[in-house]
């Protein structure tokens, strides 16, 4: 769940979402964005994104679901009544998720390809999730999406969370290529961060 967001206006970013789609007969996995001005308490339209977004993994661990294997589901038939499965689930817990990219912060996030000769990560747990493609000995190529992996944690609340990804920032390990890890693990100490109170241009003065 989003931080410091009223729950009377969860309720209400959810009630247009499920008219915005239904007002198509649209009938699948995917995200209605909004912004929310905290001033106002108001919130405005932003876009529909017709299909998963690489946020679906903090979904799934709060809510104890597979997307992927309901939209197999949803393509076969299978899946049966939305709205049954819906009034079926409630939210346990907070997720987090960082994205791991072959990137350089300090060239204004630049693209770095190479050698990855050494990579672990953490074990995973019931509270650590990790996505990706990468193994010792890889070489990143140059024409490549940067990601190079989803770090997702959940706890029973947001700050539990919180302690969860630095836990787990700290023990993941990718030599020799430049990567954005130092930059996550400094994100995860700053006050503003930490509160929940982020903007849109919150990065761009960081």
């Amino acid at each position: 769940p989003a931080p410091n967001l009223p729950e009377e206006q969860r309720t209400a970013m959810q009630q247009v979402a499920e008219q915005l789609l239904a007002s198509v007969n649209y009938r699948n996995a995917g995200t209605v964005e909004f912004i929310y001005d905290s001033l106002d308490d108001k919130f405005y339209f932003l876009e529909v994104n017709t299909r998963l977004q690489v946020e679906h993994g903090v979904t799934e661990e709060v809510y104890g679901i597979d997307l992927v294997e309901w939209m197999l589901k949803q393509a076969a038939g299978e899946l049966g009544d939305i709205r049954y499965l819906r009034n079926q689930l409630s939210p346990k817990g907070h997720a987090i998720q960082v994205r791991v990219y072959a990137e350089d912060p300090a060239l204004n996030f630049q693209p770095c390809a190479g050698l990855l000769s050494k990579v672990s990560f953490p074990s995973p747990d019931e509270n650590l999730r990790i996505d990706h493609w990468i193994e010792s000995g890889i070489e990143v190529p140059a024409f490549f999406d940067p990601m190079l992996a989803k770090i997702i944690v959940k706890g029973h609340d947001r700050n539990s969370a919180l302690q969860n990804l630095t836990h787990a920032l700290d023990n993941t390990r990718l030599y020799v290529i430049e990567t954005n890890l130092v930059y996550l693990r400094t994100l995860l100490q700053d006050e503003q961060l930490l509160q929940g109170t982020m903007t849109t241009r919150y990065l761009n003065s960081f």
